[in-house]
């Protein structure tokens, strides 16, 4: 067992240590700023890949004897990834509620390692056509958008804790309204749904000529199936461009709500009533570029940035600024990063320190798949921190089409939708680490994909010959002391919080070794850094108890 002495985490550079099959990691720290949304290491063996060309691909488009193709983001809950549900053709008519699982615990090209389960009539309401995920700790939500010649307002849950294919394991909600919903956000305890298109009873087919400002909200505290528990907000009164919303993103206090085809970013102050129009603020981005669509949006910790849709002008809010002043607001046109057509993505991902745009359609509407990756510790307006991948073909299969993604603390996944000749199920999944053993991390950014929402909290990764195993919290931590600690022995991992269990995962195999340093209070290559001040480290080759880890970081002698 290693006890970091104080001149060693001031330095925040510690040699390789040999490690066994058995793992404890445990920091005590004074934290001084938010536990949600930013990625923070407290101490990590994690050195992300410089490289941008480890990609696989699987796929699922036949999976449990159902058609899996066409989904619309997903979400993680710490071991399954769910891709969500939308339609599987170009006719509008297609929409389905085949929601399709991966285990990430399984090989990525293991068919066992997936299931689907059909839940279209799983409920009393015709449940299909979803735009995007959430999870709160237990339940995946779904963002309902229409089913096929109408839209609908029925949201679906899931419990993590039961059987997925257990019909009980599923709810419906139907708020009653004829609008779709696009994307989610969720920020440790409300669940919102930003809106998108609006029709009428009279409507036979989707339109998309009416724009919605109903914004829908839910208490996971409350009952679900209870009215009560459900609030609206017009966001029309504010601006009649106020309206048509696509993806959100939260910052730890603020709810960002993307503008798809309006340009009007409209932010909510959590600390304000929902239904006050003082809580809700708007700036106008039409001024970077008329007519720009966006659709979901990366947040660094720092910098939010728009996700640009059908062009290259990604648009960049410095959340330390004032919301207001154009002195916050800066753009770059990345078309043509790298000799690629890098003009349209769909939803974004972060890893700690690269920011990745997902490929979706250029200005000619024409489906691509050229990643655009941004080095967020260099400067927005460099050249040199922008590259791009052609990741069109992997796998020796057509990739191609990705609607927002999901991230599982080392894997990028881009959820699959279509591309110019047909809808799929292959899903591309992206490699960010270089090499590395462990993360511990005080809090991680939650609404990774653009078209996802959670709130992971502190967390503890291990990188094992059988994949990544994570375990998350679900809860952010308040400024002040704590101590975190993971432990991971052949079988299990376990996360602890000020002295408590509070996740445990069961899963196995061998640790990686790795020769890189370990790095205090951020990853190796200074990303994830933690805002506050580490007070002790313990590092042991072997699986401590709870007190033995409470008497190590006071002593560094965890005792008999």
């Amino acid at each position: 067992m290693i006890h970091l002495s104080q001149q060693q985490i001031t330095t925040g550079r510690v040699p390789a240590i040999e490690l066994s099959d058995q793992l404890t990691v445990a920091v005590r720290f004074r934290s001084t700023g938010s536990g949600a949304e930013r990625s923070q290491a407290l101490v990590a063996q994690w050195t992300l890949a410089s490289d941008f060309d480890a990609f696989s691909s699987y796929d699922a488009t036949h999976t449990d004897g159902l058609v899996c193709a066409g989904y619309m983001g997903g979400v993680f809950d710490g071991r399954y990834i769910y891709f969500s549900p939308n339609r599987d053709s170009r006719l509008r008519d297609s929409v389905h509620g085949r929601v399709l699982r991966y285990d990430t615990l399984g090989d990525f090209d293991d068919p066992s390692s997936y299931t689907a389960f059909d839940v279209e009539h799983v409920t009393h309401l015709r449940t299909v056509n979803y735009y995007g995920a959430a999870f709160d700790g237990r339940y995946v939500y779904f963002s309902p958008q229409d089913e096929g010649h109408q839209y609908h307002s029925r949201v679906l849950r899931y419990d993590t804790r039961s059987g997925f294919k257990d019909r009980a394991s599923w709810q419906s909600y139907d708020m009653g309204m004829i609008h779709s919903h696009q994307g989610i956000a969720f920020d440790g305890r409300f669940v919102y749904f930003p809106p998108g298109y609006e029709g009428t009873s009279t409507y036979e087919s989707i339109l998309e000529d009416k724009h919605s400002g109903q914004f829908m909200r839910y208490d996971t505290h409350s009952e679900f199936a209870n009215p009560d528990s459900w609030q609206r907000f017009d966001s029309k009164p504010l601006s009649e461009r106020a309206t048509n919303f696509d993806g959100a993103a939260v910052d730890g206090r603020y709810v960002y709500f993307v503008p798809l085809s309006n340009g009007l970013v409209l932010r909510f102050d959590t600390r304000g009533r929902f239904e006050d129009s003082g809580s809700w603020h708007s700036y106008d981005v039409s001024r970077f570029r008329k007519d720009g669509w966006f659709v979901g949006a990366v947040f660094d910790g720092r910098y939010l940035y728009l996700v640009a849709y059908s062009h290259g002008v990604i648009v960049r809010c410095d959340t330390n600024g004032d919301f207001s002043d154009d002195e916050s607001w800066s753009t770059r046109d990345v078309s043509g990063t790298a000799g690629l057509d890098t003009g349209g993505f769909d939803g974004g991902l972060f890893d700690g320190r690269y920011a990745y745009f997902m490929p979706w359609n250029n200005p000619q509407g024409k489906h691509h798949s050229n990643f655009l990756r941004f080095d967020t510790l260099g400067d927005f307006d460099d050249a040199a921190n922008w590259t791009a991948c052609d990741a069109g073909h992997v796998g020796g299969m057509k990739t191609i089409g990705y609607n927002g993604g999901v991230f599982d603390g080392r894997f990028l996944y881009g959820a699959p939708v279509c591309d110019d000749d047909e809808f799929h199920g292959r899903i591309l999944r992206y490699d960010t680490l270089a090499e590395g053993t462990f993360a511990l991390r005080h809090s991680d950014y939650g609404h990774n994909g653009g078209l996802c929402a959670a709130v992971p909290g502190p967390s503890f990764i291990v990188n094992t010959d059988r994949g990544p195993i994570s375990a998350a919290a679900h809860q952010a931590l308040g400024p002040g002391a704590h101590e975190v600690a993971g432990v991971y022995s052949q079988g299990a991992l376990r996360l602890i919080v000020d002295g408590a269990v509070v996740t445990e995962i069961v899963g196995s195999g061998a640790l990686q070794r790795s020769d890189a340093e370990i790095a205090i209070g951020q990853f190796a290559d200074s990303a994830a850094r933690f805002e506050g001040s580490i007070e002790a480290v313990v590092i042991g080759d072997g699986a401590l108890d709870v007190e033995q880890i409470s008497r190590a970081l006071r002593s560094g002698d965890a005792g008999a």
